[in-house]
């Protein structure tokens, strides 16, 4: 007798994975990305949740320093980013595309928002001392591809995260 329960469901076409990432590429492409950021760990006992982990702090602290002390009660002027990880067994390491806010009206935040590669720089340098950081402009949507380019792995699908994840509304 036939489980089917654990039979796929897939009737033809790409399998779920690529499917969803199909859809999760051409749902980013409805940002004006920016910047193309790479937080590399270079050690690679760092687990997942650990990366993940300084993730969450690296973003706080890029935040605070472009936004000011009250950047978590200001949700609409955070950076806007998502983060796909990359080799977790070997060099785990983030690519995150990273969209500033377009409407700055400060002049003050402005010059602060012209510094985030300096800004995240500094500040993946204080989180792991071992680490390189690498800031490129968004120049082509293809960075879009390359990001994204492990996500159809059942492993890594389910591990990229959206900025809004550490946000507490």
């Amino acid at each position: 007798m036939k489980d089917w329960a654990t039979t796929s469901r897939n009737f033809g076409g790409p399998p779920p994975y690529r499917r969803m990432r199909h859809e999760l590429r051409a749902k980013l492409l409805d940002y004006a990305f920016t910047h193309f950021i790479t937080l590399a760990s270079n050690y690679q006992s760092l687990s997942y949740p650990r990366m993940r982990a300084l993730l969450k702090e690296w973003d706080a602290r890029v935040n605070r320093e472009i936004n000011g002390p009250k950047w978590a009660k200001r949700p609409d002027e955070r950076l806007v980013w998502f983060a796909f990880p990359e080799k977790i067994d070997v060099n785990p390491h983030w690519h995150v595309i990273t969209e500033v806010d377009p409407c700055i009206t400060s002049s003050i935040r402005a010059e602060r928002t012209r510094r985030l590669p300096e800004i995240g720089h500094t500040h993946w340098q204080s989180l792991v001392p071992q680490g390189s950081f690498d800031c490129q402009s968004v120049e082509s949507p293809g960075v879009i591809e390359y990001i994204t380019k492990v996500s159809a792995e059942e492993t890594h699908f389910e591990k990229f995260v959206v900025f809004r994840e550490f946000i507490n509304i």
